[in-house]
């Protein structure tokens, strides 16, 4: 594991972790990776690297347990054929992204090890999650299982998740290794882009997960720069291992690599789900020494986690499951964003005797959860409008899903729940929603002007009826207990604290690359199994093949694009609001040492209701540097604040943060000697700044 900054150290007191130490340290486990691997035949050696659907495949003569592993997009989802008869069920934690809405690293500790916990009580080794791929584009049929558009936001939750999930006894896993931002055509997708936008967007969270001990990296199933991640030498062994530092486990996504031989060469050590490319070049090598090292990798690290000398399974864990959906309850409370509140609509009055109408594709719809491998059924479903009906009652709560006029116009407020059908991995979705669910929100807000809107997505949506509601909440995928938070937040026993992980664009067209999918074709209408990688072009494709996407932007991602190009979005980064209302004071910069600096201020509840605020720090230059974002996150710290109280919130920040890479100077460099070190409640709510200078 690399070392471990002082700044990071402080990330873990934050989130009242301790850092992950394996069972063995990696010379032990080499020793006896080795000796295991004299005692193995060529054949056996060869079976070790070609996966067993979801396992690494057992050597019983030698007594080498099968490596089980499951999916964890939003908690663990199970696969039948693995039933062992003690985890019978799962919780449908809050998806990723809403984890990132949270911006509590305590929290996110908490969350991790609950979905630990429900992998060890089940013996379930290998955990294949966290996804830490950036928001690219709102278009990505699977944002919802990564963290956002930002590398330090979601880089400093991946070290905590990491942690958490390793401190169990459960190995996790970094994935999609590297630039795996789209669905639409992965399999044929080749992302273009330059070593700067590469270091400073898409790599720190790989970073940050490895310096955290990670033992397992995923590669994507994209190409990077012309050749296939799962196969490429470039990619997994200059990238992932000598210049990020990883030495354990290497596995390919499910069905991504098309060359034998090239996977063997390339750094790589497990092929997935059945080596079914390994084995058509078997005959070259069996018996090699590029399989020996890839056995040997699988071996020691799976020694190192402790997995030869433990049961996994752990069953009086199973006894938690009530502990766990308390957790999920308090994500989803936390990560629900409240985006608008016009003339303080809410929260609604919980003993009211008004009418409120609930409708919307979303309204009954259970479970809560984004589609594809991470999707998780989970227990106990709740609808948003049985959480409701039970929160205000059934005589205050109508629930229709085709109102007629007369029920919309006469409603005292409706809250209509909406969402795509179908948003998840395979496949990119429209940045529109469904026209049905466009035409029924243009419909309500016609009718009635206390329409609430709750949107249930992977990220942003075009909103042309935004300034006729009355307010909207993004709720993500929320699981099992999200319809039960976000009651509380909309009936006001909690106020919300939620944050936007992503900027919301008015229009796709704002966005850096609204144009990746080729002329002719839908963003949704190629499923990528239908083509396996390395066949000839499918005719309904022109231009380039494989697919080429250009990363054109470079660095300026997410809200970095938005305030270069001078554009507005509908809602920025760090975008939530409260209940309450807070005012910053004192902003003071204490140095710890000659690299990393303390920065504190107060902030003070000077509203009606007990609330937590985030409090985000940003830098930006003095002067303004035409290659340089105006302004980038590099801290933040949640803190709870009672009425009329005063707490201090603490982030620590070093010498690195200031930095931005240069590939003629082959590293990172200070653009510039002087900063604003500006501190507020979104990236375009800055409260106080300070000149931080050398």
């Amino acid at each position: 594991m690399n070392p471990v900054s002082l700044k990071t150290q402080f990330s873990y007191d934050q989130a009242a972790l301790l850092p992950f130490k394996s069972e063995q340290s990696q010379g032990e486990a080499e020793l006896r990776a080795k000796e295991l691997l004299s005692q193995m035949s060529a054949e056996e050696r060869f079976n070790l690297v070609c996966g067993g659907g979801f396992t690494i495949r057992a050597c019983e003569r030698l007594q080498i347990p099968e490596i089980i592993m499951y999916d964890g997009g939003q908690g663990v989802n199970l696969r039948p054929w693995c039933d062992n008869g003690v985890l019978e069920k799962t919780v449908s934690f809050p998806c990723t992204q809403q984890l990132a809405a949270t911006w509590n690293r305590r929290l996110t500790g908490q969350y991790a090890k609950a979905i630990a916990e429900e992998c060890r009580a089940g013996g379930i080794h290998v955990l294949l999650a966290p996804g830490v791929n950036i928001y690219r584009s709102s278009q990505c049929g699977r944002n919802w299982e990564y963290m956002g558009e930002d590398p330090y936001l979601t880089a400093e939750l991946t070290r905590i998740y990491v942690t958490a999930v390793q401190n169990e006894g459960v190995m996790a896993t970094l994935k999609h290794f590297a630039c795996n931002n789209v669905e639409f055509s992965r399999k044929h997708s080749d992302s273009r882009i330059g070593e700067r936008a590469l270091n400073e967007i898409y790599l720190p969270a790989f970073k940050a997960g490895i310096e955290a001990g990670v033992l397992s990296v995923m590669t994507g199933y994209n190409l990077l720069n012309g050749e296939y991640c799962g196969q490429s030498y470039y990619v997994i062994q200059k990238l992932l291992r000598e210049q990020l530092g990883f030495e354990h486990l290497v596995m390919t996504d499910w069905n991504s690599v098309t060359d034998g031989n090239k996977i063997a060469s390339s750094g790589q050590d497990l092929e997935m789900p059945s080596g079914a490319k390994l084995t058509e070049a078997k005959g070259q090598l069996l018996g090699s020494e590029a399989i020996d090292r890839m056995a040997l990798r699988v071996l020691r690290t799976c020694i190192m986690m402790g997995f030869h000398d433990r049961p996994q399974i752990v069953p009086e864990l199973v006894e938690r499951l009530s502990e766990h959906e308390e957790v999920a309850y308090q994500t989803a409370l936390e990560g629900i964003v409240l985006l608008r509140n016009e003339a303080s609509i809410l929260p609604l009055a919980e003993n009211s005797e008004e009418t409120i109408l609930v409708t919307g594709n979303y309204a009954s719809r259970t479970p809560l959860a984004g589609w594809g491998s991470g999707r998780i059924e989970g227990y106990n479903p709740e609808s948003f409008v049985d959480a409701f009906a039970r929160k205000a009652g059934d005589h205050t709560v109508q629930y229709r899903l085709h109102p007629n006029e007369g029920e919309v116009s006469s409603a005292n407020a409706v809250i209509v729940c909406v969402g795509y059908e179908h948003e998840g991995e395979g496949k990119d979705r429209p940045f529109e929603l469904p026209k049905p669910v466009e035409a029924q929100i243009q419909q309500l807000v016609a009718l009635n002007r206390r329409v609430i809107v709750v949107i249930c997505t992977g990220g942003a949506v075009r909103m042309d009826w935004h300034d006729q509601t009355a307010a909207i909440f993004q709720a993500g995928f929320c699981g099992q207990r999200g319809p039960a938070a976000l009651a509380d937040l909309i009936w006001g026993t909690v106020s919300p604290s939620g944050k936007l992980p992503y900027s919301i664009e008015r229009h796709f067209a704002d966005s850096p690359d609204p144009d990746y999918v080729p002329k002719g074709l839908n963003v949704s209408d190629q499923r990528n199994n239908l083509q396996l990688p390395g066949l000839d072009k499918p005719e309904h494709f022109t231009g380039e093949w494989p697919h080429q996407i250009h990363y054109k932007e470079g660095v300026f991602v997410g809200y970095r694009w938005y305030a270069q190009q001078q554009i507005q979005p509908r809602y920025c980064f760090g975008h939530g609001l409260s209940y309450s209302q807070f005012e910053y004071r004192d902003l003071r910069v204490q140095p710890i040492n000659a690299s990393t600096w303390e920065v504190t201020v107060d902030v003070c509840n000077v509203g009606s209701m007990d609330a937590a605020e985030v409090v985000q720090l940003y830098l930006e230059p003095v002067e303004a540097l035409a290659e340089q974002p105006a302004r980038q996150l590099k801290g933040f710290d949640k803190v709870a604040v009672a009425v009329g109280d005063t707490q201090q919130a603490r982030i620590y920040i070093e010498l690195d943060d200031f930095k931005s890479f240069d590939s003629s100077a082959g590293g990172a460099v200070l653009p510039t000697d002087a900063w604003h070190l500006c501190v507020g409640s979104s990236l375009q709510d800055i409260r106080l700044r300070k000149v931080h200078a050398w």
